[in-house]
């Protein structure tokens, strides 16, 4: 048997040679072949790359690899090209590397950066520097600073619907989401890149504009200002400011009101200020509550029939919406009559402040004013 090669067998007994190669203590893994002699030649390529007096770039891949017997001379017909190489692209999805080649493109790009730094990646780096270049695949350069290079070593970055994103602990992360970049964000509004390469994430070409959740800058008089946006069935102005902190508490503020609102309007209470005979008995306030099993029987009941009643209708929509409209009643474009739009926005996710102190938070918020249109509407609520 070739050295550095040994045979195993798949699920159906088909009979194939794993190739691996050690280096300064490290046991590295070279991919599947079909024959003994194509891992062998993997084998002697990898073992020319790592103890060779020749540096190599990434661009030698085809003049090194395609087609070499593992010590740079030419091979006839595919005898190279035996390699299986069952791996991973850059989009997680399962290849088959080019006949032709005695190595597949990421571990070419990994076997000769070992060489040059001495550091093992799982995933296709190469250091340049004080950046280094992650390839995608062989077509596809991300640029990163050198101090991302231990971070990407270990999480492989794949690419879905023109989409980057890494997983991490079992959830996909966005790549962008690592640099401050929302989810919502607009590129050329909320970020952008400057010498307009996308692929360059490097933390001094990649500028955050909007680093916050509804707080859009603008520039007036010369000067910096942050206007605050929040969505409720259409975007409300909740107001402008001139510190980006303030800006942000404030579509937190913003929040907590309207969902105020929505819960008010989603419990209603009657005019003297005393909630129905239903309410009473699920707060257990009443005077029958309690006082026999019959009684208690009768109150069980009614809590039912009113959940089920409730349940129905914030199911469907107001079926009188719109004669109420032509009765005159009086009903804003925004109206939540509608039980499923404004259950739709229950919840808003807020600003996460870091830096700033509670006892700094607290106070901010409390001084805070809102536009008088986002007041008009939330009294209107």
């Amino acid at each position: 048997m070739t050295n550095g090669v040994y045979p195993a067998k798949k699920k159906d007994g088909t009979k194939y040679y794993r190739a691996a190669v050690t280096y300064k203590q490290k046991h590295i893994s070279l991919g599947s072949f079909r024959t003994e002699k194509a891992a062998g030649a993997a084998y002697a390529l990898a073992g020319n790359i790592l103890r060779g007096n020749e540096e190599y770039l990434p661009e030698d891949y085809e003049r090194v690899v395609q087609g070499s017997d593992g010590r740079g001379r030419k091979v006839s017909g595919k005898a190279g090209a035996g390699q299986t190489g069952e791996g991973q692209t850059g989009a997680g999805q399962k290849r088959t590397v080019q006949t032709g080649y005695t190595l597949g493109f990421d571990k070419w790009i990994m076997l000769i950066n070992l060489k040059k730094t001495g550091i093992y990646s799982n995933n296709p780096i190469y250091l340049y520097g004080k950046y280094f270049i992650y390839f995608l695949d062989r077509n596809t350069e991300l640029k990163f600073d050198a101090d991302e290079m231990f971070f990407y070593g270990k999480h492989r970055i794949q690419k879905r619907g023109g989409h980057l994103f890494y997983s991490d602990y079992g959830m996909q992360c966005s790549l962008l989401a690592r640099y401050g970049v929302k989810s919502f964000s607009v590129k050329n509004r909320d970020y952008y890149f400057k010498n307009g390469d996308e692929t360059d994430f490097r933390y001094g070409n990649l500028v955050v504009v909007n680093r916050f959740r509804g707080v859009y800058t603008k520039e007036a008089g010369g000067r910096k200002i942050y206007e605050v946006k929040i969505h409720f069935i259409g975007s409300l102005k909740v107001g402008t400011y001139t510190d980006e902190t303030e800006a942000a508490i404030a579509y937190n503020k913003a929040a907590d009101s309207l969902e105020e609102a929505v819960r008010r309007r989603q419990n209603p209470i009657k005019e003297n200020g005393k909630s129905t005979d239903v309410e009473n008995k699920m707060l257990g306030k009443t005077e029958a509550a309690g006082t026999n099993y019959a009684e208690r029987k009768n109150i069980r009941k009614d809590l039912a029939d009113d959940k089920r009643r409730k349940k129905s209708l914030d199911e469907r929509p107001d079926p009188f919406l719109d004669q109420n409209q032509k009765n005159g009643v009086k009903n804003e474009k925004n109206d939540l009559q509608n039980q499923k739009n404004f259950k739709k926005y229950r919840k808003w996710t807020r600003n996460f402040m870091d830096g700033v102190s509670k006892r700094e938070y607290i106070n901010i918020y409390e001084t805070l004013e809102f536009s008088k249109s986002f007041k008009k509407y939330l009294m209107k609520m």
